[in-house]
């Protein structure tokens, strides 16, 4: 009788243990566990498996290329510009004086600028692989999507010949509990 209990215990734990092991917690703002890769226009970045690549809005598109950029590609957690939880723009232009100030001016001219209103700060930056950079840390409405935002845009470049910008968007007070996946998604940006 005694090996039987003894053999059930350390079944049961291993049981236990195997099944411990098969499951994953949630960080409150990534609902899967594995992340997906963008790799377009000389630019590479991990970014969370439940966010989807949509088409990129007309209003977002016009101000990008005022600004002398090109919008590479919006993703979004959500179903589209009017029902989404985060929103994630990226752009591209090839830097005309040489040197990224200039192109960050424009971007801040004809994009940020647009859609500013609340507050503004910004701040030289140098994202983890060196890339030199800006960010602009803003409140203000979504061109596209009409809601009240809070934003960061950071502009950035590895050879100083083309700048990349990378923005973040949550509808307001919903910034705070992405903080953490939006600087993972910095953090694992690299430039060809």
């Amino acid at each position: 009788m005694k090996k039987i209990t003894i053999f059930s215990v350390v079944f049961l734990l291993l049981a236990v243990v195997v099944i411990s092991g098969c499951t994953t917690q949630s960080t409150g703002n990534n609902t899967t566990n594995s992340n997906k890769t963008f790799a377009k226009e000389g630019i590479s970045f991990q970014y969370p498996g439940n966010w989807s690549e949509k088409a990129i809005p007309a209003n977002d598109a016009n101000l990008t290329t005022q600004s002398g950029f090109k919008m590479i590609t919006i993703l979004l957690e959500g179903n589209d510009m009017k029902d989404y939880t985060v929103y994630m723009g990226i752009g591209k232009s090839n830097m005309t004086a040489g040197n990224l100030t200039e192109a960050a001016n424009r971007l801040f001219k004809y994009y940020i600028t647009a859609e500013a209103g609340d507050y503004l700060n910004t701040t030289n930056i140098t994202l983890k692989n060196g890339y030199s950079g800006y960010e602009y840390t803003y409140g203000g409405t979504g061109a596209s999507s009409g809601k009240a935002l809070d934003c960061k845009t950071y502009i950035f470049t590895k050879d100083n010949k083309t700048a990349y910008y990378i923005q973040f968007a949550t509808p307001r007070g919903g910034f705070e509990p992405y903080k953490t996946t939006f600087g993972n998604i910095l953090n694992s940006v690299t430039l060809s």
